[in-house]
């Protein structure tokens, strides 16, 4: 437990940095938060970002991490999917696939 709380402290510690250095302005990261310009500011000067607003930036700053996420929470959904039995013949997803293609 104690490592995700330093990790989290990392994070809010070097948000700034993260920020400096992403593909997007300020200006688009304060839109996508719903805050105003002064609130951002605020927020990132004491580090008081809510979690909601927290997932939001993370998700814009490193969206190869939501990717592996959700590669990884699909994986294991399978992996249930299988265990209980709801699998596909491989057939049947090909005939599945050529009707919707030639539609």
């Amino acid at each position: 437990m104690l490592d995700i709380v330093l990790n989290y402290k990392n994070l809010l510690e070097n948000l700034n940095t993260y920020i400096e250095e992403s593909k997007f302005k300020k200006e688009h990261i304060i839109k996508e938060l719903g805050v105003s310009r002064a609130t951002f500011y605020n927020k990132l000067k004491k580090r008081s970002f809510s979690v909601s607003e927290m997932v939001k930036l993370s998700t814009l700053l490193f969206p190869e991490d939501v990717k592996a996420m959700e590669i990884k929470q699909a994986l294991e959904r399978s992996r249930e999917d299988s265990a209980a039995g709801r699998v596909l013949e491989h057939k049947s997803v090909m005939d599945d696939a050529r009707k919707r293609v030639s539609q």
